[in-house]
């Protein structure tokens, strides 16, 4: 029969579920991610389950998940892939290799901008994958010492009547962070952290919801998954005594909370002696760019924030951006911005390949640094420099923590 590699039909999916759980021995949570998707996201079209079959059966598969992206003010299409499994018996044959590079096919007809994942950053760059995201964490020691003052706050377990005003909070504290996914007011996005996992609400004394924080374990860690706040202080405050009380309850040294530096809360927590750590060492998180034109054309308001206050606000000039994903040229007019295909004479000129181009559309590494790759190359001095780095500043991207699922 040989080998099939595409799209997975329904009646298939029970055998991949299977499959899924045999790859994924000492966890539950991947063949978790394939069933709620399957089964309860209403974004889940039948093409987003690619598979390999060998002489009938399905040895290899990935999911991508459909979440608009933020990158900076701009929402974009975005694809988060999770998980990829390959059957026991049939690793090291090729099997991933195939269903990926379908897949990424697959994701540019279907007119993704960018694809996000979390893995192994050894295996993913072989399909125009780089690191292009980190994991930054604020971290709370027990010896800090919280407010004495009591305030008319408490926390409960969340219902499905708090989910519009999570989702307003969630979207105030990820307003300009790029990777960040959009979310919806439905119960199968806001499902955390496994069976351990606890997701509380901070209610106010008249009743409204002014925060929320999922409670698990990340590594053996016990850790806050996810925290929000109203931007207010005093939400701030409430957590962050809370969490005191968490930590010195179970004599822990540091207790961990997976937050943006940017976040509200981090901020507070690092005026109070927090201290912000940026992870490495549990996989990469990484991104592709699938089409390279109408990601810039949606971000063409976008750049025009970014160049408001510099130099270039009222000049004119061209900037060609040349990859093995093809080519752009931001068209700047006196503050605005156009983007199009047109092979065409350029003031300035950056050719960079997809592996550098993924990180510097993120923002997690700067034209400074990629440079210094001897395959990126920049036509027009320390000006064409400074225009880049203003067009793509860095910052600390961060996104793709797609929900996790109650048991």
């Amino acid at each position: 029969m040989g080998m099939f590699v595409g799209a997975a039909n329904p009646e298939e999916y029970a055998e991949i579920y299977d499959m899924v759980c045999k790859a994924f021995k000492q966890s539950k949570l991947e063949n978790a991610i394939v069933k709620v998707t399957t089964t309860e996201d209403t974004n889940f079209r039948k093409g987003d389950l690619r598979i390999v079959k060998v002489d009938g059966k399905i040895v290899s598969m990935m999911m991508l998940i459909r979440r608009p992206l933020r990158i900076g003010t701009t929402i974009v299409n975005g694809a988060i892939v999770a998980p990829v499994a390959t059957h026991p018996d049939y690793q090291r044959k090729g099997y991933c290799s195939a269903v990926m590079r379908n897949a990424i096919q697959y994701m540019k007809t279907q007119g993704f901008d960018i694809t996000i994942l979390w893995g192994n950053p050894w295996l993913y760059p072989h399909y125009g994958y780089s690191p292009a995201m980190m994991k930054t964490e604020i971290v709370i020691k027990p010896k800090q010492r919280g407010s004495s003052e009591k305030r008319s706050y408490e926390f409960r377990s969340f219902t499905k009547a708090d989910l519009e005003q999570i989702t307003q909070i969630y979207h105030s504290n990820t307003a300009a962070r790029t990777c960040a996914e959009i979310r919806s007011a439905r119960m199968w996005e806001w499902k955390p952290g496994g069976s351990e996992a606890k997701l509380e609400v901070l209610i106010d004394k008249k009743g409204k919801v002014i925060g929320y924080l999922a409670l698990g374990t990340d590594w053996g860690r016990p850790c806050a998954h996810e925290i929000g706040v109203l931007n207010d202080e005093e939400a701030c405050e409430v957590i962050f005594n809370y969490i005191l009380e968490i930590a010195k309850s179970k004599s822990l040294k540091e207790f961990y909370c997976i937050v943006h530096p940017d976040h509200p809360f981090a901020r507070f927590a690092f005026w109070h002696d927090g201290e912000i750590r940026i992870r490495s060492g549990s996989g990469a998180g990484m991104a592709r760019l699938l089409n390279l034109v109408p990601l810039l054309t949606k971000m063409e308001k976008e750049f025009e924030r970014r160049l408001h206050y510099s130099e270039f606000y009222d000049q004119e000039c061209t900037l060609k951006i040349l990859s093995e994903e093809g080519l752009a040229v931001l068209n700047i007019n006196n503050g605005q911005v156009s983007v199009s295909a047109d092979n065409v004479k350029s003031d300035y000129q950056l050719d960079i390949p997809l592996s550098c181009l993924n990180p510097l559309i993120t923002g997690y590494k700067g034209i400074s640094e990629l440079v210094k790759n001897p395959n990126v190359k920049v036509r027009g001095g320390k000006l064409a420099l400074r225009l880049i780095n203003i067009l793509f500043p860095t910052g600390f991207p961060y996104g793709g923590d797609i929900p996790l699922f109650w048991e």
